[in-house]
């Protein structure tokens, strides 16, 4: 009888090597989520940062449309916002620069190409480019 009740006993539980592994498991587990989460944090932020040059772009773009209303078109744009010429006043992200050029600067429609380069805050050197036409409205 007695040894019935210690084999019975026996069999109740985990042992200490079944506890480890369970635990290995568990931790990489854990690690694998963090690793996951911490991707898709990068990756929203520097889809916003995307999206905030890209608004910038579109900015400078509606003032390029705003100085064709006034003036010699297209000589009035293009001396507002010279060719290869940094864009002003507009810096939401980090080393922001707005670039414009032209297609043709005497060219009616005008053509012209807005580029915002930045860097990410993990140092990364990114460029978006939106091309547009412009006419005098």
């Amino acid at each position: 009888m007695q040894q019935e009740k210690e084999c019975i006993k026996s069999q109740f539980g985990f042992t200490i090597i079944e506890l480890m592994i369970a635990l290995l498991v568990l931790t990489v587990m854990i690690a694998a989520f963090v690793g996951a989460n911490g991707a898709a944090q990068r990756t929203a932020e520097e889809m916003n940062q995307r999206t905030v040059a890209i608004q910038d772009a579109n900015r400078v773009i509606e003032q390029m449309r705003d100085s064709s209303k006034t003036g010699t078109f297209p000589a009035n744009v293009v001396a507002a916002y010279p060719q290869d010429g940094d864009a002003a006043g507009i810096s939401s992200l980090l080393d922001e620069v707005i670039t414009v050029t032209y297609a043709d600067t005497t060219a009616n429609p005008l053509v012209a190409t807005v580029t915002v380069t930045w860097t990410t805050y993990t140092g990364r050197q990114y460029t978006e480019a939106v091309e547009t036409y412009i006419t005098q409205r």
